[in-house]
């Protein structure tokens, strides 16, 4: 994936750029010179660092499945731990694949990826999907569709979402309104179901701060708000209801955080002891869709 090109949709003032070789990632979303999500450096294209670019699709699950192994209709399945030697398979396998573009202008452009679950395919997802991205870019934003469709014989768990990034400016805010959180365990996934703590309340719009969160909340209603109070810049998110969790992201003491609409809470495929947990199972030929829209505002 090293070395990847970029195509570049314009409309207004925006501009979103798109690396369809490097993950199907989002290179770069900008008001004229403002970044409205992180920048990507251009060593992440040249190098094929798909974790250093603005966003990327979580296809077909989000977050992590711990140690990778999980059973399902009775079998039991291993997967190639994807991140290096840490002990969960994490994301999925969109982001580390090349997507393909059946089409594109100025204002749109579609990404496909056909996975195949043989050989070493099947060590990173033991089921075969094809997978759709549809962009549209407008003066006021943009949309983003997700499509996951189940390409084997048999039904398939399923799940999808969007890890974008935003820059941590100086007086950045966040507002989003979440029923529930899942706290995490020393493994890094999720324990229980608890009330939001005071420390991750973002019902009511406030600086991000520091909260070192890395957590999913459930009934967050599909809206957020960022803001860039310095700039007076605003992006609005605007999830299906598909997208029923969010996982929020700030690493202490990093200029970047990560707001994240996914259809499933973390570890989804091993706790189907959680209700409404999020995980779809897709009969041979089903299609999970759902659409993501970030509107630029003006504070």
């Amino acid at each position: 994936m090293s070395g990847a090109a970029t195509i570049e949709l314009k409309a207004g003032d925006l501009t979103l750029a798109l690396a369809p070789t490097l993950g199907g990632a989002i290179a770069g979303f900008r008001r004229r010179e403002f970044s409205l999500m992180r920048q990507t450096p251009p060593e992440a294209l040249s190098e094929g660092l798909v974790r250093l670019t603005s966003s990327y699709p979580l296809i077909p699950y989000s977050n992590r499945i711990g140690q990778g192994r999980f059973t399902y209709r009775g079998e039991n399945h291993q997967l190639t731990l994807n991140f290096g030697d840490y002990p969960h398979a994490i994301l999925g396998n969109a982001w580390q694949k090349p997507w393909q573009v059946p089409e594109h202008d100025t204002t749109h452009c579609r990404l496909v990826l056909k996975h195949e679950a043989a050989g070493e395919g099947a060590k990173e997802w033991a089921f075969a999907y094809r997978a759709e991205q549809d962009f549209d870019l407008d003066d006021s934003g943009f949309g983003l569709t997700l499509t996951v469709e189940n390409r084997d014989e048999h039904s398939i768990p399923a799940g999808f979402g969007l890890h974008p990034f935003f820059p941590k400016r100086p007086g950045v805010c966040l507002q989003f309104a979440a029923q529930a959180v899942y706290q995490i365990g020393s493994d890094s996934l999720p324990a229980e179901v608890i009330d939001v703590p005071q420390a991750w309340d973002y019902h009511s719009f406030r600086e991000l701060g520091e909260p070192q969160l890395d957590n999913c909340f459930k009934g967050w209603g599909g809206k957020a708000l960022i803001s860039f109070q310095e700039d007076w810049i605003g992006l609005r998110i605007e999830a299906d209801p598909v997208f029923a969790h969010l996982v929020v992201y700030v690493p202490p003491a990093r200029d970047f955080f990560a707001v994240e609409p996914v259809s499933h809470m973390n570890n989804a495929v091993n706790r189907p002891d959680v209700t409404d947990n999020g995980l779809r199972h897709l009969a041979p030929g089903e299609r999970l869709t759902g659409s993501v829209r970030f509107t630029v505002e003006a504070l």
